[in-house]
């Protein structure tokens, strides 16, 4: 019974962890540090953004992309975890796991606007920018 107390104990630390952690992120609706960050390298061809993490985020977590000109975002496998590997772009139909073989999202962003990302939790979230 003391293990079953131990175990429930310890539960209810880690839910509160997650929801610490899950309201900072939706409570702030600002991106990392107060920073936009830009890191796209576009030529005519094509648009390139490195994602990452930061401050248990996406990093950057606004990206601004050119109209109609195909993005590959490529995920940095050794520093993105855990449920921020699951990746939602809903305006752009994507929905994909990242895996360390298997870390570009390739995509032509086809709508001008603000659109969002996040995990499929929603804890680690951004925007990208079509202009």
């Amino acid at each position: 019974m003391q293990a079953g107390k131990i175990i429930g104990i310890i539960g209810v630390i880690l839910i509160g962890v997650f929801l610490i952690i899950a309201g900072k992120n939706i409570l702030s609706k600002n991106n990392i540090d107060g920073n936009v960050v830009v890191d796209t390298q576009d030529n005519l061809d094509e648009q390139k953004v490195e994602l990452g993490m930061k401050n248990y985020n996406y990093y950057p977590n606004i990206i601004n992309l050119k109209y109609n000109v195909p993005a590959k975002i490529v995920v940095k496998t050794d520093e993105v975890k855990g449920c921020l590997r699951s990746i939602v772009i809903p305006d752009f139909g994507i929905r994909k796991i990242i895996k360390d073989n298997d870390n570009v999202i390739s995509f032509t962003p086809n709508k001008k606007g603000t659109f969002s990302f996040s995990c499929s939790m929603g804890m680690g979230f951004g925007k990208i920018v079509v202009n």
